[in-house]
């Protein structure tokens, strides 16, 4: 097979100078490089600037902005969701699509709770009450996570447990066609997956931000991308 074509979905921000971007992370583009993949930003397509407005908000999708996002998503052999403060209807329908056309997907953080929310067809987020500091940007190792032995994960990392970095306030507390991969030991679920895909797996932490000082994280997106060289 030739280029493995890897799309990300871009995040609404602000920089510096109040000017509105819409950005993929460094460290998620290099990844996807290190693993065989071209990555490609997939972008927003409504006449909006996003991060000036609330998502619901937003105008409904049109049949032609729909069409122009199946059009970018059709290019791809895999598809990231990021990490997210806020989620959009465009977030929806990419992963919605992709996921119906069996197309390998990774979703990190918000992207996972966005798989959690899709997966319940509305809200499945709570906010976090625990002893653990889930939204501990700051440490390399934040807590462990204890992984299900018949999951995906597990034939990933070859490991029952291990410790990740952790930076959300919600956490998704249910899953209907996902099933769970491992929880912290609060029971916070950390990671989730579509069993009856060919590759569907989100998890709450960054493995983007830790491959620098930890490559068995590396291991996920060699995975993502393996599957999705099929």
């Amino acid at each position: 097979m030739g280029n493995i074509i890897i799309g990300i979905v871009g995040r609404p921000n602000k920089n510096k100078d109040g000017i509105n971007t819409i950005d993929v992370f460094e460290k998620m583009r290099k990844a996807v490089i290190k693993n065989g993949g071209t990555p490609i930003a997939l972008l927003p397509v409504q006449d909006v600037e996003y991060d000036d407005v609330i998502p619901k908000d937003i105008l409904e999708l049109t049949d032609i902005e729909k069409e122009q996002l199946k059009s970018m998503i059709n290019l791809c052999d895999g598809i990231i969701m990021p990490g997210a403060n806020k989620l959009y209807q465009y977030d929806f329908y990419i992963y919605g699509y992709a996921y119906e056309k069996n197309i390998p997907i990774l979703g990190i953080c918000g992207g996972m709770q966005l798989m959690g929310i899709y997966d319940n067809n509305g809200s499945s987020l709570t906010e976090i009450d625990s002893k653990i500091n889930h939204s501990n940007s700051l440490e390399k190792y934040a807590h462990d996570v204890s992984v299900d032995m018949s999951s995906p994960l597990y034939s990933i990392f070859g490991k029952s447990s291990f410790a990740v970095n952790s930076n959300h306030r919600y956490m998704m507390n249910k899953v209907n066609e996902l099933k769970v991969a491992a929880r912290s030991n609060d029971g916070v679920i950390e990671s989730v997956y579509a069993p009856k895909k060919k590759f569907v797996l989100g998890v709450q932490w960054h493995p983007e931000k830790m491959i620098e000082y930890d490559a068995r994280q590396n291991k996920i997106f060699k995975a993502f991308i393996d599957a999705a060289k099929k």
